[in-house]
């Protein structure tokens, strides 16, 4: 079996290239809504979605910083990726209308450490 090539997808600037996760990263200027923009991008570009492109609770959703995984893929478009990324933004626009955190070092780590827990649950399945 081939190995997977994978991606993280981010605007934390915690997440970076590093031995112990050695994944390519494409760092995004702006919010999790353009984060959710360049996924999707790439889901049109031979990637396929492997984290969930919403955040376990609605605090964390109002938060600065988002990290999404994708996987190198042999089709073109990822359809089921593709939509949940759009049923993701319009619920981060409902979300976020209201009391959106100013960056703050917590919300890096609290996102640092689901991408963790996302990239350990998918390198076992690989």
């Amino acid at each position: 079996m081939t190995k997977k090539i994978l991606q993280i997808v981010t605007n934390n600037p915690e997440i970076y290239w590093t031995p112990e996760h050695p994944y390519g990263v494409v760092t995004v200027d702006g919010s999790p809504l353009d984060v959710l923009d360049r996924t999707e991008e790439l889901l049109q570009q031979n990637w396929r979605l492997l984290s969930a492109p919403l955040p376990p609770n609605v605090p964390i959703m109002r938060g600065p910083y988002r990290s999404l995984v994708i996987e190198e893929s042999e089709n073109q478009f990822d359809a089921a990726g593709i939509i949940a990324t759009q049923k993701a933004r319009e619920r981060y626009k409902m979300e976020r209308q209201n009391d959106v955190k100013e960056p703050n070092p917590d919300f890096a780590e609290i996102d640092r450490q689901m991408l963790l827990r996302a990239l350990d649950a998918i390198t076992q399945l690989i």
